[in-house]
């Protein structure tokens, strides 16, 4: 069973100026990397960088679901299967929240989960039968499959100069 946000080092995130703070080098670079990665998405180096980008990143945000006491995170069923959303910024994540229709108190509800403990504890979620994580849509919208998270995570911090 998929860990609970308490297990995994999370920490429920406000949103908007009561969310930790997110360097802007950090997301500028990200941004930087998502562009690079929609102009060339079959390039590896290119999606290295973009993921590169996003484990950089302290922390990643999720829309929180269930209880307080058991929070889960924001998931729908897509064409490639069931899939979680994470966010650079608790701003991306509450926008994203909106566009997806949920109300402003659902969309206000988030868990923050450091890095790099984040990987694991979405890609535990393959076993509820989650396919893949989507980054920081509708901007970037970046896909990874839940099999290839956490390796992505060890690959990236056992050879950090890329």
């Amino acid at each position: 069973m998929p860990e609970t946000e308490s297990d995994a080092g999370g920490e429920r995130a406000p949103s908007g100026a009561d969310a930790p703070e997110v360097s802007p080098e950090l997301i500028a670079a990200l941004d930087r990397a998502a562009e690079a990665s929609k102009q060339a998405p079959t390039d590896v180096a290119v999606q290295e960088r973009l993921w590169r980008a996003a484990f950089a990143l302290d922390r990643w945000f999720f829309l929180a679901r269930g209880t307080d006491d058991e929070p889960t995170p924001f998931a729908l069923r897509t064409d490639d299967g069931a899939v979680i959303f994470a966010f650079s910024t608790a701003d991306r994540a509450h926008a994203a929240a909106l566009g997806f229709g949920l109300s402003e108190d659902e969309s206000s509800r988030m868990l923050a989960v450091p890095l790099p403990s984040a990987a694991a504890w979405v890609a535990s979620y393959a076993e509820a039968g989650v396919e893949a994580l989507v980054f920081d849509v509708p901007g970037n919208g970046a896909m990874a499959p839940l099999s290839n998270l956490a390796a992505m995570a060890v690959y990236i911090s056992q050879n950090p100069a890329g």
